[in-house]
């Protein structure tokens, strides 16, 4: 009956932080997420207009060519992957302890961004219609969703640590919250991983 209360109560005060977090930080939300909308754009335009240079196919977690040959959904790639993205979860829960350090933290979306795009961009420009269906498919649904919840992960842990620092250990639900982003990114990961092996685009090509 205490575990259950307790649970409950976490739970609560859990839901509680994340709603006052996404009120309380409108503003915040919209501008870091034009400023994703701009540097993915950005990413694109680059892409296009250096298409012919091959130096650019390696970037973020993985080679390009590594999709094409199935290497991406290795478990290699998931630890690569994996590594990378928590991180970029260490560096925002270390950036979330002030609101004055936003603008780096703005930054880091803000260059996931534009090598999203950048990315996205580059596997159609090398690998023509035929990568469509893992691009599409795969990759834009996960990149997407793991940038989504990295900014949402910043934005509510910061309203946790304001809650520490207000109301003490009975608002602080700080290590729990760290534990569960860290689970949602790897969850992400896989998910990502197991489509590349399961629907990897070679496959529907030669169908």
């Amino acid at each position: 009956m205490v575990k259950s209360y307790k649970t409950h109560s976490f739970v609560n005060s859990f839901r509680f932080s994340c709603v006052n977090a996404i009120k309380e930080n409108k503003i915040k939300i919209l501008v870091t997420f034009a400023l994703i909308l701009i540097a993915i754009s950005t990413g694109v335009f680059v892409a296009i207009k250096s298409n012919a240079n091959c130096s650019l196919e390696r970037l973020q977690e993985i080679c390009l060519e590594d999709f094409l040959s199935g290497f991406a959904a290795s478990s290699s790639a998931f630890m690569s992957r994996c590594f990378s993205l928590l991180v970029n979860v260490l560096i925002l829960t270390g950036l979330s302890f002030s609101p004055f350090l936003f603008p780096l933290a703005a930054a880091l979306f803000v260059y996931r961004a534009y090598l999203f795009g950048l990315n996205f961009s580059l596997i159609f420009i090398f690998y023509g219609f035929g990568s469509i269906f893992t691009a599409v498919i795969i990759i834009l649904p996960c990149q997407l969703l793991s940038l989504f919840a990295l900014v949402m992960y910043y934005i509510v842990l910061q309203k946790i640590n304001s809650n520490c620092a207000k109301f003490g250990g009975s608002e602080c639900n700080r290590l729990a919250f760290i534990l569960i982003g860290m689970l949602l990114f790897v969850v992400i990961n896989l998910a990502e991983t197991l489509l590349l092996c399961v629907l990897n685009g070679r496959v529907i090509l030669v169908i």
